[in-house]
């Protein structure tokens, strides 16, 4: 198959058949679970899972008791196994599916290892924080009769997955820019786990967290970019360099192998009564016939030569901002069918954030042949 048609197929969703299911859970049976991770996330993940329908949990790991002590009472009917390992979870052979909400240097360990052991994987993001992680879970799922969904959850919300398609039909016509953003005031450090701060288990900001915002301009754009360059920095109280600590704040620039380019930036020092420049989240895409702002719950799009009002592209459902990506996930199990954030989406996020950071500590182009990873 051509390689451009691949490309294009993982931005729009696939919906390919899979090979022999995983155990029994696409027969229509009980889909048995195993959650490896059970804080913030991993905790989350679980209470949806336990407001689906013919869904179990048969195992659950953590490395922090308290933690896994409260999501095994609250799976409490199901009488979880209790784990610190997460090896021996994927060895039990009554698990169809794994959720996997570890901070983010084992997530390519656990997921390659899970597929390969032919079991369904959610897996949080990113895929992995290196080009060579992100290369192995790609081998492994090749190899596996399962399949892995991200959890870049942003790809199940209504007025994201409302909006796009407009794009894509042509509404401004060429795209020719994007800009993005996802910035927002000052937080402390005791709102997040210690380990975010630790870059070489996170991936520092851009991997750990624009990765969700990254992966919409990915969406957006329908294509994958080339080349990236970049600043950033720990700038608030004392400046650090990149690649010491999790920065604050970076913006970077990507070229298209469409040609779009792309600037996105994120910080967390954004005044709250600054009105001019939006705080939060924004996508705004430029083309041709004009251009459309895409936000939570709105989707504008504002005619080149029209100065009156803009219009709103997206129905009152879709501008609900709640999102199914687990519910979604138990339906690709029992329909046979790939997930929409699947496993290329996982991949192409991932390196694209990763030739960002490149870009960033570098001071220079990187670009996505030197990561050297097929996808």
């Amino acid at each position: 198959m051509d390689d451009t048609a691949n490309r294009r197929s993982f931005l729009i969703g696939s919906a390919a058949a899979l090979g022999a299911p995983a155990g029994k859970a696409a027969e229509g049976n009980q889909i048995r679970t195993a959650f490896i991770g059970v804080g913030n996330r991993g905790g989350a993940l679980l209470q949806q899972t336990l407001l689906q329908t013919n869904v179990s949990v048969a195992a659950i790991c953590d490395t922090d008791a308290n933690k896994r002590d409260k999501a095994l009472g609250a799976a409490a009917k199901f009488s979880a196994q209790s784990f610190t390992e997460w090896r021996k979870v994927i060895d039990l052979q009554n698990v169809d599916a794994v959720f996997i909400a570890t901070p983010c240097d084992l997530h390519a360990d656990i997921a390659a290892a899970a597929l390969i052991a032919n079991k369904y994987v959610y897996c949080e993001k990113p895929l992995g924080i290196y080009p060579q992680e992100v290369d192995k879970v790609l081998k492994a799922s090749r190899r596996s009769k399962a399949f892995l969904q991200i959890g870049q959850q942003m790809r199940y919300y209504p007025w994201l997955a409302g909006s796009i398609p407009h794009i894509h039909q042509g509404i401004v016509g060429k795209i020719l820019v994007v800009k993005a953003q996802r910035h927002s005031a000052p937080r402390g450090k005791d709102t997040l786990p210690e380990w975010y701060f630790d870059v070489k288990r996170s991936g520092d900001r851009i991997v750990e967290n624009g990765v969700h915002n990254l992966d919409v301009c990915n969406w957006i754009v329908n294509s994958r970019p080339v080349a990236a360059f970049g600043y950033g920095a720990v700038y608030l109280n004392d400046p650090k360099p990149p690649g010491t600590e999790y920065m604050d704040g970076y913006s970077v620039m990507y070229q298209y192998e469409n040609n779009v380019n792309l600037t996105f930036s994120e910080g967390q020092f954004h005044p709250r009564g600054l009105k001019e420049l939006a705080s939060g989240q924004w996508y705004t895409i430029f083309g041709e016939k004009g251009a459309v702002t895409i936000k939570s719950r709105s989707g504008l799009f504002y005619a080149m030569q029209e100065t009156g009002e803009p219009r709103e592209l997206l129905t009152p459902a879709q501008q609900d901002v709640k999102e199914n990506a687990v519910g979604e996930f138990f339906s690709a199990i029992r329909e046979k069918r790939q997930p929409f954030a699947d496993i290329t989406v996982a991949a192409t996020a991932a390196l694209t954030t990763m030739m960002g950071r490149e870009a960033i500590y570098k001071k220079k182009m990187a670009t996505w042949k030197e990561l050297g990873v097929t996808v």
